[in-house]
C-alpha cells in the first residue's frame, strides 16, 4: 500500500525543466503513435488519444498545430514539460470586442495590450495572476456579455491547467480517464477511471490485487513514470519502449471491451483527413465544374467526367458519413441511437447527401412520370443536360467546404464536428424522421439557390428562351419538393417536441424561424401561381435566392445570434 501511494505522489508532480535544445530533432526520433492510438473517456465518450488532444488543443488555442508538432505531442510535451506552456499565450481570446478590455490593465505596458488585441491570446500564467483576476471580477459584473466571454476563457485556462499539471492540478495522464473498467460487456456499461482512481480501487479492494487487473494498472504507472523520465531527457529510444508499454498495459486491462485496433486508427484517419470534408469538397468542386461545362458545350466526354468525379465524391461522402456513424455506434452500444444526424455537423453532413442523391437520380431521368405530373413539364427536356447534376455537387461542395472550415474561422467546434453524445430526452424515433425530412428540405432549397442564381445570370446574358425555360422548370421542381417537405418536417418536429418535453409547441427560435422559412416558401409557391407573364420565372428565381437566406440564418444563424433548445442543431 505505501509504494502504491509513492506511485501516486510521483505521479501528481510531473514537473520538469524547460525544453533542450534538441527538441525539434527529438520530436522526429519518438514514436507516440501508440499513445495516439490509445482510448480514453472524455466527456463521457469514448475517444482516441488523438482525438482528445486535438480537441483539447483546439478548445485552447483555436488552432489544431502548436510549432508545426501534432496535437498529441504537444499535449504530451506540456504535461512533460509544463513551465515552458505556463508562460506562453496560447489561450485564445475568441471574443474580439472583449481583448480591448485588457487595456484597463494598468500592471501591463502599452506593447502588451496591443499585442493582445492584435493577437488575442494570454498565457495561463497572467491569466492567474492575482491582478488579472481581479480586474476579470469588475468586468463580469458590469455586463452578462462580458461574464460570457471571461467564463469561456476561464474554461480555456482550467482545460490547459490539468494539462499542464499547473500548480494546484495534476498532468492529463493522471487526471483523464485512461483505465477501462474491470467489468462491464461494452464501453459504457461503467465509467473508465484515472489512475489514481483506479488504483485507490486496488487499495480498497485488496482481493483485485493479486489479478490481471492489478498487474495491468501498475505497468500503466511504471509507464507513465518511464515515460516522464525518458521526456525530461530526451531519450527517443526510452519514449519510444515506454509509449508502447503503456498502451499495451492498458489494453490488457480489459481487451474484452477496449476499443478494437481498427476502430482506432480508423477515428485517427478520419481525423487527419479533416473528417472526409476537403477530400470530398474538392471532388464535387470538380463534378461542379465539369457539369456546368457539359452543360455549355454540350461534349459528351465532360459529362461522362463530371459523373466520374460526382460518384467518386459522394463515395467519400457515404464513408465519411458511415464511418461517423460506426464511431458512433462504439460509444452509444446500438445502430439506431447512433444515426449521425444529432448536431449540425451530422445534419449538414446528411443534408447535403440526401441532395446529391435527389440531384443525381433526377438527372438520370428514372422518375420522369412523377416529375412531370408535379412540374407539368415533361421532365425527359430535363435531365442528361447536367442542371441538376451541377446543383447537386454545388450544395455538395458548399456544405463540405463550410463544414471543414467554420472551425477555423470561429476558432472554436461550434457545429458539433467532434464525436459526443446526445441528451437522452432526445433520443426517440422521432429524431431521425423529423430531422432526416427538414434536412433533406434543406438540401433542396439549397438546389433552388443554385439553379436560380443560374437562372439569374442567364437571363443577364440574354440566354435563349428554351434555355431559360429549362432553368425555370427545374427550378419550378425543386421548390415545389421543398415546400411539401419541409411541412411534414415541421409536423413531425411538433410531435417529437411533444414526447420529448411535453408540448408540441412553445414559440422556441427554432421553432418560429422554421415555420417563417415554410411561410416563405408558401408565398413563393402562391406567387409563382398567381404571377403571369414573361417575368414570373425572374421573380421565382430571385424569390429561391431570397428563401435560402431566410433557410441559412434559420438553420445556422439562429443558434448562433438566439439562445432556445435548439442550440445543438
Amino acid at each position: 500500500m505505501r509504494q502504491i501511494f509513492i506511485i501516486l505522489a510521483t505521479l501528481t508532480a510531473l514537473v520538469s525543466s524547460a525544453r533542450a535544445a534538441g527538441a525539434d530533432s527529438f520530436s522526429k526520433q519518438i514514436n507516440i503513435d501508440p499513445i495516439r492510438y490509445m482510448s480514453l473517456q472524455d466527456k463521457q465518450t469514448i475517444k482516441t488519444f488523438d482525438t482528445y488532444a486535438r480537441e483539447a488543443m483546439f478548445h485552447i488555442t483555436g488552432r489544431s498545430t502548436l510549432d508545426g508538432e501534432s496535437a498529441t505531442f504537444t499535449v504530451l510535451d506540456m504535461v512533460f514539460n509544463p513551465r515552458a506552456y505556463a508562460e506562453r499565450n496560447l489561450i485564445y481570446i475568441r471574443n474580439k470586442p472583449f481583448r480591448a478590455d485588457f487595456g484597463s490593465l494598468s500592471f501591463i505596458d502599452a506593447a502588451e495590450k496591443q499585442r493582445i488585441l492584435k493577437e488575442g491570446q494570454i498565457s495561463l500564467k497572467f491569466w492567474f495572476d492575482p491582478h488579472t483576476q481581479q480586474a476579470m471580477e469588475k468586468q463580469m459584473a458590469s455586463a452578462t456579455v462580458k461574464a460570457k466571454a471571461i467564463q469561456e476563457i476561464h474554461d480555456q485556462a482550467l482545460a490547459l491547467s490539468q494539462i499542464l499539471d499547473y500548480p494546484g492540478f495534476r498532468g492529463t495522464l493522471v487526471t483523464q480517464a485512461i483505465v477501462p473498467p474491470l467489468d462491464g460487456d461494452s464501453a459504457n456499461a461503467r465509467p473508465w477511471q484515472s489512475l489514481p482512481d483506479a488504483s485507490m480501487k486496488l487499495v480498497q479492494n485488496p482481493q483485485v490485487m493479486s489479478g490481471a487487473y492489478a498487474g495491468s494498472i501498475e505497468k500503466m504507472i511504471t509507464a507513465v513514470q518511464g515515460l516522464n523520465t525518458a521526456w525530461v531527457a530526451k531519450d527517443a529510444a526510452s519514449v519510444n519502449q515506454q509509449a508502447i508499454n503503456l498502451a499495451a498495459a492498458a489494453e490488457s486491462v480489459n481487451p474484452t471491451i477496449y476499443p478494437s485496433k481498427t476502430k482506432r486508427k480508423f477515428e485517427v484517419a478520419y481525423n487527419a483527413l479533416s473528417r472526409l470534408t476537403w477530400p470530398g469538397a474538392a471532388l464535387y468542386f470538380l463534378a461542379f465544374v465539369f457539369f456546368l461545362l457539359a452543360w455549355q458545350t454540350e461534349l459528351k466526354w465532360m459529362y461522362v467526367t463530371a459523373w466520374i468525379a460526382v460518384v467518386l465524391a459522394w463515395l467519400v461522402h457515404v464513408g465519411a458519413i458511415a464511418i461517423r456513424w460506426w464511431l458512433v455506434q462504439k460509444n452509444v452500444g446500438n445502430w439506431f441511437e447512433a444515426i449521425p444526424i444529432k448536431n449540425q455537423f451530422e445534419s449538414v453532413m446528411f443534408s447535403a447527401w440526401f441532395g446529391t442523391v435527389v440531384a443525381l437520380v433526377l438527372e438520370t431521368g428514372l422518375i420522369n412520370r412523377v416529375f412531370k405530373r408535379l412540374a407539368g413539364w415533361d421532365f425527359r427536356k430535363l435531365h442528361g443536360q447536367g442542371i441538376f447534376g451541377a446543383a447537386g455537387a454545388g450544395i455538395g461542395m458548399l456544405s463540405l467546404v463550410a463544414l471543414f472550415a467554420v472551425p477555423f474561422v470561429t476558432g472554436q467546434d461550434i457545429i458539433g464536428a467532434g464525436i459526443r453524445q446526445n441528451a437522452g430526452i432526445l433520443m426517440t424515433y422521432w429524431l431521425y424522421v423529423h430531422v432526416t425530412l427538414v434536412t433533406a428540405s434543406y438540401a433542396l432549397i439549397g438546389m433552388t439557390f443554385v439553379i436560380g442564381t443560374w437562372y439569374a445570370i442567364q437571363y443577364l446574358a440574354n440566354k435563349d428562351a428554351a434555355i431559360l425555360q429549362t432553368l425555370d422548370a427545374a427550378n419550378l421542381t425543386m421548390l415545389q419538393l421543398a415546400f411539401w417537405i419541409l411541412g411534414i418536417g415541421i409536423i413531425t418536429g411538433a410531435l417529437w417536441a411533444d414526447v420529448s418535453w411535453g408540448r408540441p409547441w412553445a414559440w422556441d427560435p427554432k421553432e418560429t424561424f422554421a415555420l417563417i422559412t415554410w411561410i416563405v416558401y408558401l408565398i413563393i409557391v402562391h406567387i409563382r401561381i398567381v404571377t403571369s407573364g414573361t417575368n414570373r420565372a425572374l421573380i421565382t428565381s430571385v424569390l429561391s435566392i431570397v428563401g435560402f437566406g431566410v433557410m441559412l440564418f434559420n438553420w445556422i444563424g439562429v443558434n448562433f445570434f438566439l439562445v432556445g433548445l435548439h442550440s445543438y442543431a
